[in-house]
């Protein structure tokens, strides 16, 4: 079991939003992409599908950049 923190961001009824997610999973029996799905409780097969059900769009997620978790 792993704990990481994945940053999504996009927009919602055009506003843009940036929401880091701290997530607990286990990579020999998920992916990243796979953890982040379950943490909002939907059954999307993919990052865009979930981003479609949730109305985000021009969404994605990433890391957050190194430099913000060293200071």
């Amino acid at each position: 079991m792993i704990q990481e923190t994945v940053v999504v961001e996009g927009s919602v009824e055009g506003m843009k939003f940036s929401k880091p997610v701290l997530l607990s999973y286990n990579p020999d029996s998920q992916t990243t992409e796979q953890a982040l799905i379950h943490y909002f409780n939907s059954q999307a097969k993919t990052f865009d599908e979930l981003a479609v059900q949730r109305g985000w769009t021009d969404s994605y997620w990433t890391y957050p950049p190194y430099y913000d978790l060293v200071m």
